[in-house]
């Protein structure tokens, strides 16, 4: 578990210092810095694990279904209360995308599994990885955006819940790729 607090705290410091000293365009920084920093410490770390954490493994159509379900959700949450976007420019799809394949990788996916595989079936493992995604989320909210203390608040507390829904369907359904599309229409919403 000491490995786990390790790489988080490296994600705060390392991203957070990333997002607070360097400005650069966000299809940059989320299409090519992200991935780099965030999933390279964890392709390392998964090859040091004696069973290795499966990611994609078991039911992909119900994955599938709970993430188109649950993303569409989000999605009509958000929309609803911001139409001032426009979903179809393609920098923005391929941040939404890659934000979502990195971030669920890292928290539904790799965090998640590997709390589930020390500590199986304990709710506060949904809790952990709900917490992680909010706290992950205090360097751009900040110091890109500058958000005050009510907003702030709000958007903790979404990607918090958010989080743990994600965690949920990976967990339950024993594949990643349905929290990949739940995010991806929460990003969308967001980003578009």
């Amino acid at each position: 578990m000491r490995r786990l607090w390790y790489y988080y705290l490296y994600l705060l410091i390392v991203w957070g210092s990333f997002r607070y000293f360097v400005r650069l365009p966000d299809v940059i920084e989320e299409l090519w810095f992200k991935p780099l920093i965030w999933l390279v410490p964890l392709f390392w770390w998964g090859l040091s694990l004696s069973t290795k954490l499966v990611m994609f493994g078991k039911d992909l159509f119900r994955s599938v279904v709970w993430g188109v379900f649950v993303g569409a959700l989000y999605f009509g949450l958000i929309r609803r209360f911001n139409f001032n976007g426009e979903i179809g420019n393609l920098d923005m799809m391929g941040v939404a995308l890659a934000t979502a394949v990195t971030e669920e990788l890292t928290f539904s996916g790799f965090v998640a599994g590997y709390l589930e595989k020390i500590q199986k079936g304990k709710w506060i493992n949904f809790l952990i990885v709900g917490l992680m995604v909010a706290v992950i989320r205090l360097p751009i909210l900040l110091f890109v955006y500058g958000l005050g203390l009510v907003d702030l608040v709000g958007v903790i507390f979404f990607a918090g819940a958010s989080g743990i829904i994600n965690a949920w369907i990976r967990i339950r359904t024993g594949n990643v790729t349905g929290s990949i599309l739940a995010r991806l229409g929460m990003n969308l919403a967001v980003l578009g």
